[in-house]
């Protein structure tokens, strides 16, 4: 089995992920034996073959983790894995993942080779993507995340939630789950959203960004064990660092183009001020600095998805070495 998950929502796309990875665990390895994860962007066929085709001897089945294979340089490896892909597709003992966040979009365009691999994995069955929802889903998402939390949240109180927390799902659902173990009341009320003082853990991790952004490593330690002490999940502290070096490297490029801030808001639709603020804190690094900070949180979520170590040692020593 096949299956591509993809799109700029890498909060639903990720929970995906970790659902079927417990299904495969529940039903078919609850040692986790034969569940590995693999960065695309330096592997090449040989090594997803071997990663593959190597079971356990206890259990037959594999589930193998490509994380981020499109950003590969390696531009044979698309049409060899292309091949290789076609003699699995009716193979169904085998769980085989590609894991991709923003993809084949205006800021991340596919060259023909990759564009192909690209359509043959999308069109496999149990592909999907995840698209950034609008304001209407996204409010009727919240208050089914509120439901499963065994809260109610008005239209309005999950709008201003998403509001209040720019519209990412990682933020929203850190303060919703606060929110709700907080209140004693069935309702969560907007004046509690309001109220609550856990929206200074959203602007924490901004200041955390901030900071990498500056190479301020004192202040980048700091602030990442004030987000483990607020109860930030390690999954959304790789998905926030995600963030910030894809758009550190998005700005990069427009600053050695000779490109303006101003790209970045048409483009990438982001506020004027965070735009100008990335656009110049791109200039702490250099591309190949950027690339290796995205290698480096590729190896923190393989390894945090297999449950090899602890993420928040590695981000310290991540931190550490900018």
């Amino acid at each position: 089995m096949i299956i591509l998950i993809y799109g700029a929502d890498s909060f639903r796309s990720k929970r995906f992920l970790q659902e079927l990875k417990n299904k495969f665990i529940n039903d078919v390895d609850p040692g986790s034996q034969s569940l590995d994860s693999i960065d695309g962007t330096s592997s090449n066929l040989q090594e997803i073959k071997d990663k593959l085709e190597t079971g356990s001897l206890f259990v037959k089945k594999r589930f193998l983790i490509v994380d981020k294979i499109f950003s590969n340089k390696k531009e044979k490896l698309f049409g060899e894995l292309e091949a290789y892909l076609g003699t699995l597709s009716a193979n169904q003992d085998n769980i085989l993942v590609f894991y991709e966040e923003d993809i084949n979009s205006k800021a991340r365009p596919l060259k023909a080779k990759e564009k192909k691999l690209f359509n043959f994995l999308k069109n496999q069955p149990y592909s999907q993507e995840f698209l950034t929802l609008g304001p209407k889903a996204l409010a009727i998402f919240i208050q089914k995340e509120a439901a499963s939390l065994g809260k109610a949240i008005s239209a309005s109180g999950a709008e201003r939630l998403a509001k209040a927390n720019d519209n990412d799902l990682w933020l929203i659902n850190g303060e919703l789950r606060k929110l709700a173990f907080a209140s004693q009341e069935k309702t969560i009320s907007d004046n509690s959203i309001e109220a609550s003082f856990s929206f200074k853990a959203a602007d924490n991790i901004f200041a955390l960004m901030d900071a990498i952004g500056k190479k301020d490593k004192k202040s980048g330690k700091r602030l990442l064990i004030e987000q483990y002490l607020a109860g930030a999940s390690d999954e959304y502290l790789i998905s926030m660092f995600g963030r910030q070096f894809r758009l550190l490297l998005q700005a990069k490029a427009a600053a050695d183009n000779g490109q303006s801030a101003d790209i970045l808001v048409k483009e990438l639709k982001l506020h004027p001020f965070a735009a100008k603020k990335a656009w110049e804190q791109s200039r702490n690094f250099s591309t190949e600095e950027l690339k290796n900070l995205e290698k480096k949180l590729i190896k923190i979520d393989a390894a945090n998805k297999t449950g090899q170590g602890e993420a928040k040692t590695r981000f310290l020593l991540l931190i550490s070495e900018l």
